[in-house]
């Protein structure tokens, strides 16, 4: 029943020239705020230890709650990114050899360094704190050192609450690092044929695979604007499969076809900014 009320709505909706576009909603993979992607890296964290047992303790609880936040959102498992020590006396750690060095120590991908927090000259227990932190994408081929500095209040002056609070502040700080996911709307194009409709339910179920079949099968045909409507389809669902190189393709050849700046525009925005992102 649910179908034939979507058949008709959509047949109310269709027009005798030309296609016409159904809205579908689509949650969408971001990067993060912090403009680093982790997604099928390997992470290790590391935090400097000065000889100071407040401040060390601190920057210890912070970098373990990062690992484990970070574990979970990305579904790496328990244990997965690695957390080390180093001593910050003996060293310069925030440079690029040097992170480059403890890459190479550590076996990942990406580095992250927790330097020693600052809670000013007195180095009090409990109060302002200031945090540093630093990573290095040993993947990434510009080789850039990623500097990021952050604030918190330490209230408790206990060894237990000291823990707690950098443990919270670790988790904040990587929400950083989590991906981030925005509703959009994306256009799919439609005739009034059963054919066009079952791809369009298939869409609407986000199974692209099957709706990117029915759309390759109604390529045969002699309407240029029905094929062009057809190859921006398949554009849009190699897209959402995550094959951007693949839907520029498809996408050129709905242009060469046909021209629809209506439909294609945005998804031609879209595709330069996956492959910008890349880069």
């Amino acid at each position: 029943m649910k179908r034939v009320l979507f058949i008709l709505s959509l047949i109310m909706l269709a027009t005798s020239c030309g296609p016409s576009r159904h809205s579908i909603p689509v949650e969408m993979r971001h990067p993060s705020v912090s403009g680093l992607e982790l997604s099928g890296k390997t992470v290790s964290v590391i935090y400097s230890n000065i000889g100071n047992p407040e401040l060390d303790g601190i920057n210890a609880n912070m970098s373990s709650a990062f690992a484990k936040a970070l574990e979970k959102e990305y579904a790496t498992g328990e244990g997965s990114v690695r957390v080390y020590e180093v001593d910050g006396r003996a060293g310069v750690y925030t440079e690029k050899d040097s992170l480059f060095n403890l890459l190479m120590r550590t076996g990942a991908d990406m580095v992250f360094l927790f330097d020693a927090p600052d809670m000013g000259k007195d180095a009090v227990a409990s109060g302002p704190l200031v945090m540093k932190l630093y990573c290095y994408d040993g993947m990434d081929q510009n080789e850039k050192v990623h500097a990021f500095s952050g604030s918190t209040v330490i209230t408790s002056a206990d060894k237990l609450g000291m823990a707690l609070e950098a443990s919270e502040t670790g988790k904040t700080v990587a929400e950083s690092f989590f991906p981030q996911w925005k509703l959009e709307q994306y256009s799919i194009a439609y005739y009034d044929s059963s054919r066009w409709y079952d791809a369009l339910m298939k869409a609407e179920q986000y199974d692209w695979k099957g709706a990117m079949d029915i759309w390759i099968a109604l390529l045969d045909t002699n309407d240029m604007m029905k094929r062009a409507s057809a190859e921006y389809n398949i554009a849009v669902a190699c897209y959402m499969l995550g094959d951007v190189d693949l839907a520029g393709q498809w996408l050129d050849k709905s242009v060469r076809d046909n021209e629809m700046p209506t439909l294609t525009d945005a998804l031609r925005k879209r595709i330069m900014l996956s492959l910008q992102g890349r880069r």
